[in-house]
């Protein structure tokens, strides 16, 4: 989906909902996505599913779509906004290729993306500081110097409150796969990265218990990268949240240990503290009162890639 048309169409509804119809006639893709319906007994499913693909939708088609979803919103007994979405572009910024034998062509690339990257960071931040897109930061302006500061670690930073929460859901996964808690893993990650943590879980020996221990942080959990775009397109915002979909990959530098034992507490096996880097990807759909969640990994030296992932 066109993150440009996408943000136009969005933008609109969040002004007037009734401009909606007309500017998302542009992109027949978005709303494709928006009426997709997981409730198959539905009619307005049933109704969906018989049509054709959104690339060939007319823009009388998709205003009726649209209209119809619009229409459900207050009906269902889901939230007709919580569709599936892709992994945003996000990028680990990198001013020379992490490449294996990269050449001159793949450097300059890198910095292009990295300066992309900043630019589309600085746009994300300004559209969450106009609808309070920020956790835990009562005041926000779009015009503050502070929406260049997506990569800070200061704790004046406005992204320094979703940097304890994201460091509070890295270490609750972590705790929650060494506890066998699958609970707290549906709860705290979605998609892939859910079935990661759960086939994880389910390959560890039944008869021992995993203590897992966050020792530290070598360096500050940094965010990288931020995306976010209005999600919520109806008429009133739920808990007078905000209409923002926004997902952040942030990079993790942490020293862990792990510890196995026995039932009955005898020790089988020690792991000494080592450092462990991860980029992860965490999302949360701003109108709703729950965790951010992982939904998404990448890795350095590795081309960004778009995911279809649930939630």
């Amino acid at each position: 989906m066109s993150s440009h048309f996408a943000r136009r169409c969005f933008s609109a509804a969040s002004r007037r909902p009734n401009l909606l119809s007309a500017r998302c006639t542009e992109n027949p893709r978005l709303l494709g996505a928006l009426v997709r319906s997981p409730c198959r007994r539905s009619y307005a499913a049933k109704w969906v599913k018989d049509t054709k693909d959104p690339d060939e939708l007319s823009s009388d088609e998709i205003i009726q779509r649209l209209e119809m979803v619009k229409l459900m919103e207050k009906q269902l007994p889901y939230d007709p906004w919580a569709q599936s979405v892709q992994t945003f572009d996000l990028t680990i910024p990198s001013l020379l290729s992490k490449k294996k034998d990269a050449a001159l062509s793949d450097h300059l690339q890198s910095l292009g993306a990295t300066f992309r990257n900043w630019a589309r960071n600085a746009l994300s931040m300004r559209m969450m500081a106009g609808d309070k897109g920020f956790p835990g930061i009562a005041k926000t302006s779009p015009w503050s110097l502070q929406i260049f500061k997506a990569q800070s670690t200061s704790d004046s930073a406005w992204v320094a409150p979703l940097r304890r929460l994201a460091l509070d859901t890295y270490t609750r996964i972590n705790r929650a796969v060494a506890e066998h808690d699958e609970r707290a893993i549906k709860e705290l990650s979605i998609g892939d990265m859910r079935t990661h943590y759960l086939k994880l879980v389910r390959q560890q020996d039944p008869t021992r218990r995993y203590m897992w221990k966050l020792v530290g942080e070598r360096t500050p959990c940094r965010i990288l990268s931020v995306r976010t775009t209005p999600a919520h397109l109806g008429k009133v915002v739920p808990n007078n949240g905000s209409r923002l979909l926004t997902q952040v990959l942030v990079r993790f530098d942490t020293i862990q240990s792990l510890a196995v034992y026995t039932r009955k507490g005898s020790i089988v096996h020690k792991q000494d503290p080592k450092p462990v880097v991860e980029f992860l990807v965490l999302q949360k759909r701003m109108w709703y009162d729950s965790p951010w969640v992982i939904r998404d990994v990448l890795y350095e030296g590795l081309e960004n890639h778009e995911k279809s992932l649930s939630a």
